[in-house]
């Protein structure tokens, strides 16, 4: 105590960083901040999101099977006519597209009925 002298505060050190660590403490921190912003954005919406990113790849999955779909052969071409009668315009023949094989056969009901009865033959 004798050679101690008058009493002092020890100095405080200060940690003095590089530039190069600096920059990187600084770039990191803001692209955390950059982040952080986003991910409060996104978080409520994140339901909606998901469905509307479904929704997104439905309907590419769609436009996809329908161009190949367009683009196929032919499935098959079925030809029917009108049946007439009298007092009646000339017979007209129609063609309709089905689906797979077989034969559309559209029939009236009964004479001079505007009715009729659609048959599928296999």
């Amino acid at each position: 105590m004798l050679f101690d002298g008058i009493p002092a505060e020890l100095p405080t050190a200060t940690l003095v960083p590089t530039a190069a660590h600096d920059r990187h403490r600084a770039i990191g921190g803001r692209i955390r901040q950059w982040f952080d912003d986003r991910w409060t954005w996104i978080r409520p919406r994140t339901v909606p999101l998901i469905a509307a990113f479904a929704g997104m790849i439905a309907v590419l999955g769609t436009t996809k099977y329908l161009s190949s779909y367009a683009c196929g052969p032919r499935r098959g071409v079925v030809t029917y006519s009108v049946a007439t009668y009298d007092d009646a315009p000339p017979a007209r023949t129609t063609k309709v597209h089905t689906g797979g094989p077989g034969h559309l056969r559209i029939e009236p009901v009964r004479p001079g009925s505007a009715d009729v009865t659609i048959t599928l033959d296999p």
